[in-house]
């Protein structure tokens, strides 16, 4: 099983979700549905993909490599 991603790129996108989502408690009646619907989609994407990494990183560790 190979990552997709690097650590240094899981840590850039857990940290981009981090600042959207304190930007979205910030800011909560300021921005428009559709805006809440392109944030949360951004959220999605980010966030999944260091959740793929995570997965695997805790498959390569239990299997000992």
């Amino acid at each position: 099983m190979s990552h997709e991603i690097t650590l240094e790129q899981a840590a850039e996108r857990a940290h981009q979700v981090e600042i959207i989502a304190r930007l979205m408690e910030s800011y909560p009646h300021q921005l428009m549905d559709c805006e809440i619907e392109a944030i949360s989609a951004l959220i999605a994407r980010l966030s999944g993909s260091v959740v793929t990494w995570l997965g695997e990183e805790m498959a390569q560790r239990r299997s000992g490599k």
